[in-house]
């Protein structure tokens, strides 16, 4: 493709279809968060390479870490059935990138919403980086997926029921630190049996703080948010004062 071609391709927005496949699916037989948000991490990396590429930003050093995350399900797919996942970028005023995602079900109604936030962060110098591009050159002046001004998640400061995790291999990503879905599958689990059995996951706003590493010893804390089926969770270091991550959740 010639330059001239390639700068005026619009990838403004961005599309990919996934299908629920057997794996996919929990002992309720119905697919659940942990793969709606495989997804975008799937479509957000996937976009985000092809703006790179486009324009031709080095990207070998600087990667985008994620600090938000706010996923709202009106309906989960069924087994077989395909989604096609759209995202496109907020205008941004600052260093965070904004994110924004749409779902549509196989009858092509939107059956889920979500918007994240993330900064650049250097490799080699294990800090914040510095994007030399510009992060409004692709980005779309439409509304947001969600609503979302990204307030501060509570502390937990006293949790009667704590859990002891063990970072293990498969945990981790290619850059060796706990997959941030992970995160999100612990504090799905962390909820009782019963409670999982009886009732579906409709909404998670997480913010991711600090990283957690192969063999790590980690502490999970969830309580509930005052809220009838809403809770507040943290992932902690091994000494439970270091929040790596708090989420909340809110169950139909």
């Amino acid at each position: 493709m010639s330059t001239e071609n390639k700068s005026n391709t619009d990838i403004s927005l961005f599309k990919k279809d996934f299908t629920v496949m057997v794996y996919d699916l929990d002992i309720r037989r119905s697919s659940g968060m942990p793969m709606i948000c495989n997804w975008l991490q799937e479509a957000g990396i996937g976009h985000g390479l092809q703006m790179a590429r486009h324009s031709g930003f080095d990207v070998s050093d600087i990667v985008f870490v994620l600090t938000r995350l706010n996923v709202r399900m009106e309906r989960y797919p069924s087994w077989m059935e395909t989604v096609s996942v759209e995202s496109w970028l907020s205008p941004s005023t600052d260093r965070y990138a904004r994110r924004n995602f749409l779902l549509h079900g196989s009858d092509g109604k939107i059956i889920g919403r979500a918007i994240n936030s993330a900064v650049p962060f250097s490799l080699s110098a294990r800090s914040g980086g510095t994007f030399t591009g510009d992060l409004n050159a692709h980005t779309v002046e439409r509304e947001s997926a969600l609503p979302h001004d990204f307030m501060k998640i509570p502390e937990i400061k006293e949790c009667e029921n704590e859990r002891t995790i063990k970072v293990r291999y498969y945990d981790c990503d290619l850059f060796y630190h706990v997959n941030n879905v992970k995160y999100i599958q612990w504090c799905i689990e962390s909820m009782p049996d019963d409670y999982l059995k009886s009732h579906t996951l409709h909404e998670i706003d997480i913010n991711f703080r600090a990283e957690g590493n192969l063999s790590d010893t980690l502490i999970l804390k969830t309580v509930p948010d005052g809220i009838p089926d809403s809770f507040v969770h943290a992932v902690t270091d091994s000494s439970g004062t270091k929040d790596l991550v708090r989420m909340k959740s809110s169950w139909k």
